[in-house]
């Protein structure tokens, strides 16, 4: 990839934009609701559903579908002279033709060159650079917004996150081993017209050294394998040592009150809790830490699902390539693979705390205020005695919905089931019973936590010291999930 002059980069991003090259435009015009994953009976469809030749469907056969286009139409479509997308190395001449060089792909309103899909697993391909997937997207979604003097991207790839986090920073850092990742994220941000970061090729924390940031994210090599296949998913440790690192190491770089976020792969074992292995990755660090699991995998199907996603082929899976990853997983004492994000922030000044839990099944929406919000909250209940707890105002939050299920009985419905939840965010879920959810209902910020509590428990004034201390014991719960909120702070985003 070349950077041109910023006129003939700005030319570039205009053609697409011009051609509505975005993720609406692109799925409307394939009939899709995502974008395809390009297997080989997909093209004869995506070709029928791009036959118009206008500047979108050139754009879409060259970009996405990864096809061979006439000159003269990608001239037209890009409405400035095609030598420049030679030059930026974006398409390679082929005759009369031109050949796809990167794949492109829209989000928000930005977007990102990367590695063809026809390049990965050919020999020589170890510096693949991946582009926009699921892990890339949920890091994203969990990243806290709030204004940063001084933003890492560690491991930036295509320069996505980096990208991302120029929204709300004055400065980012991105980092990466992989020197064609970093051509790519430089690219990607002069296509893109941001010019608030600065490229360093490196590994892990080394480019960085002496420096304090506002946030750090990363989403790094983190599959536990014994292949060293890939630069953007192999780290070359054994086991989780990789991930283990970069958190343990992370404090060090981070300023007073500073967050850091990297999604995680973790080895568990059969006779440890998952939460206990992970504590001792934190202890000791100065920093707060939220650990949230969003899935555990047994090493059959984490092996064969990675396998097939770094060598697809269409025979299946090689029996003695996944005997050798048995053999490592056996070697290790791993029984299962955990995977999600931990949030560190960097607080000296205290007692620091560390919470485990297992996210929720899907994430609605962008949810970095809700994890900032987790902190605070934390914060709150981390401090506060139940006797304090107390003597507080809660609101129940806004998003919450209550589901009912009912069934006939005599004399009309009868509730088998209720069930509460989250409307957006991190929307966790879980049963409730009629008394709670009268309870949590009467929280609208208006009278103490113990006027409520004692209105709530009809017959018993005042509550034994036994039903009390079960009472704040679901209290806390529901406010760790932000069910429950401070009354200033119950404002609603649905």
């Amino acid at each position: 990839m070349k950077v041109l002059s910023s006129e003939k980069m700005a030319g570039i991003r205009k053609a697409f934009h011009r051609a509505g090259y975005t993720r609406t435009g692109i799925l409307e015009r394939l009939r899709a609701r995502d974008f395809p994953s390009l297997r080989s009976s997909d093209i004869p469809i995506l070709l029928h559903r791009t036959a118009s030749g206008d500047a979108l469907d050139t754009l879409i056969r060259l970009f996405l579908v990864e096809a061979p286009c006439d000159t003269d139409a990608v001239s037209e479509a890009a409405s400035l002279p095609v030598l420049d997308w030679v030059e930026a190395g974006l398409v390679t001449v082929d005759g009369d033709r031109l050949r796809p060089a990167v794949k492109i792909l829209p989000y928000g309103d930005s977007i990102y060159a990367f590695d063809l899909t026809g390049a990965y697993g050919r020999e020589g391909s170890a510096d693949f650079v991946m582009g926009i997937g699921a892990s890339t997207i949920t890091l994203a979604n969990l990243t806290i917004r709030r204004p940063s003097r001084l933003t890492l991207d560690l491991g930036t790839g295509c320069g996505f996150q980096a990208l991302c986090a120029a929204q709300h920073s004055e400065k980012i850092v991105a980092t990466d081993i992989n020197a064609r990742a970093i051509a790519y994220a430089r690219f990607n941000a002069a296509l893109n017209g941001v010019g608030a970061v600065e490229f360093r090729q490196g590994d892990l924390f080394e480019p960085v050294s002496g420096l304090a940031f506002d946030l750090i994210v990363s989403n790094p090599p983190f599959v536990i394998s014994p292949e060293t296949l890939f630069t953007y998913c192999d780290g070359g440790m054994e086991g989780d040592a990789l991930c283990r690192r970069l958190v343990r190491e992370a404090p060090s770089f981070l300023a007073e009150g500073g967050f850091c976020q990297i999604l995680c792969n973790w080895a568990e074992y059969d006779a440890r809790d998952w939460r206990e292995g992970l504590k001792n990755w934190v202890e000791g660090s100065g920093c707060d830490a939220w650990v949230m699991r969003s899935q555990s995998r047994d090493i059959v199907s984490y092996a064969s699902t990675w396998i097939r996603q770094k060598s697809p082929d269409p025979q299946g899976i090689p029996n003695d390539r996944f005997e050798q990853w048995m053999r490592y997983y056996d070697h290790l004492g791993i029984s299962s693979v955990g995977s999600g994000i931990i949030t560190l922030r960097r607080r000296t000044d205290g007692h620091s705390w560390y919470r485990a839990d297992d996210a929720p099944e899907k994430m609605l929406g962008p949810c970095g205020d809700d994890i900032l919000r987790g902190f605070a909250l934390r914060d709150v209940l981390e401090s506060a005695s139940d006797a304090d707890l107390l003597e507080t105002r809660l609101v129940l939050s806004p998003d919450a919905r209550l589901e009912r299920i009912c069934t006939p009985s005599e004399g009309g419905w009868r509730d088998t089931s209720l069930s509460l939840s989250l409307a957006c965010g991190l929307p966790y879920t879980g049963s409730i019973d009629p008394v709670m959810a009268n309870f949590l209902v009467a929280c609208n910020g208006t009278r103490r936590l113990r006027q409520v509590l004692q209105d709530s428990v009809p017959g018993m004034d005042p509550p034994s010291d036994a039903v009390i201390e079960a009472f704040m014991n679901i209290v806390r719960s529901l406010m760790e999930r932000e069910f429950l909120l401070p009354a200033a702070g119950g404002e609603c985003r649905s």
